[in-house]
């Protein structure tokens, strides 16, 4: 299905290295291009490759995969809280990173990012606490976990552990509309100071859109055409958006594989509660649906501590200048820099690649 091979991973040229490095205060070092969709990591990934793609895995593994903020802390909560019974109280008291861990969160915690925390926290022995288990691979802390484990990841189907495709674990993979993916991602990569995002809005739509390859004819000896594709080397971690996601719709029909819209979920959260259960073989009754969805309600979500990270920004993890970590959660999330030009732009850049997929989301443009 998937083979990703170590020769796949690439530095990025010098002067776009640069570029990343200015925008990006919390990697100190560089970054990297991995696999065939140049997939934009962080330099730590290069020396933690095959820690990540050999994680030994279970055939009762479920993964959580998305592009950034496109539903991924509501589908934790929803998954975990289906899996564990509705036990809605552990839920409410134990933090969800702690009970879903993010796969790869460790690669933004550059070694000098995080001394910078562990010194502004000396005094704190708790904090301290949090900062070392923030940072330490979950390849190697997973590994403790009970069954079924439920891993978050942004990494799209190719760079996930090989394990993954061996045993067919489950994954659920949802998408969300770019339009309002850019604004929040935008604002999350500002409010993780382990990103520390320094450049405007603008800027940051003009990266996200790149990195998506242009294909060229190029003619050799009068004869033979070559196709070549030259990828624009620059985008945002995790990026490019539409390889990452044409990569799951692809494979959409296979058992494994549940392919949502963020969008179908906010309209009709109980159906999406039953049809997420179904694919893990949960039986549930009305009831507890209705009381899930209450749970998940955005207004209990944002006041949630357990999901919403807020003791994070006492850490210092989170900038004190943004605003919190679950933003509206509507289907249209608007930023008031997101000018009408840029409406424009999104909109026009969304038909364009429209073209190459039969993808489509279920808000027109």
């Amino acid at each position: 299905m998937f083979n990703l091979d170590e020769k796949e991973i690439s530095p990025v040229e010098s002067e776009v290295n640069k570029e990343l490095l200015e925008d990006h205060s919390g990697e100190r070092s560089g970054w990297y291009y991995v696999g065939n969709g140049k997939y934009l990591l962080p330099s730590r990934y290069a020396s933690e490759f095959k820690q990540f793609y050999h994680f030994p895995g279970r055939k009762d593994d479920i993964w959580i995969s998305t592009f950034p903020r496109s539903g991924t802390t509501l589908m934790q909560e929803l998954v975990w809280i289906l899996v564990n019974g509705f036990d809605f109280e552990t839920a409410r008291k134990l933090n969800l990173w702690e009970r879903t861990p993010f796969f790869e969160l460790n690669l933004f915690f550059h070694e000098k990012t995080k001394e910078m925390f562990l010194e502004e926290n000396a005094e704190n022995p708790e904090n301290i606490k949090i900062i070392q288990g923030m940072s330490t691979p979950a390849y190697h802390s997973a590994s403790g976990l009970p069954s079924p484990r439920i891993i978050k990841t942004h990494f799209p189907l190719s760079l996930l552990p090989r394990d993954v495709h061996k045993n067919k674990a489950k994954v659920i993979y949802v998408a969300r509309n770019p339009k309002d993916v850019i604004p929040s991602y935008y604002h999350l990569l500002r409010l993780w100071r382990t990103s520390g995002y320094t450049s405007n809005l603008k800027k940051f739509w003009e990266q996200f859109k790149k990195g998506h390859g242009t294909t060229k004819m190029l003619l050799i000896d009068k004869m033979i055409l070559y196709k070549i594709i030259n990828f624009i080397f620059v985008t945002v971690p995790w990026g490019p958006y539409w390889s990452h996601l044409d990569e799951a719709w692809n494979h959409k029909n296979d058992e494994n594989i549940l392919f949502l819209f963020y969008e179908d979920m906010l309209k009709d959260m109980e159906a999406a509660i039953i049809t997420i259960a179904n694919f893990l073989s949960i039986n549930v009754s009305l009831e507890k649906v209705k009381q899930l969805k209450e749970h998940l309600d955005i207004k209990n979500f944002c006041t949630n501590p357990a999901v919403n990270f807020e003791e994070f920004r006492n850490i210092g993890v989170l900038s004190k200048h943004e605003k919190s970590f679950v933003r509206k959660g509507e289907k249209r999330e608007r930023s008031e820099e997101l000018t009408d030009e840029m409406e424009r732009e999104i909109d026009s850049w969304i038909h364009e690649n429209y073209k190459k997929t039969t993808l489509r989301f279920t808000i027109k443009q």
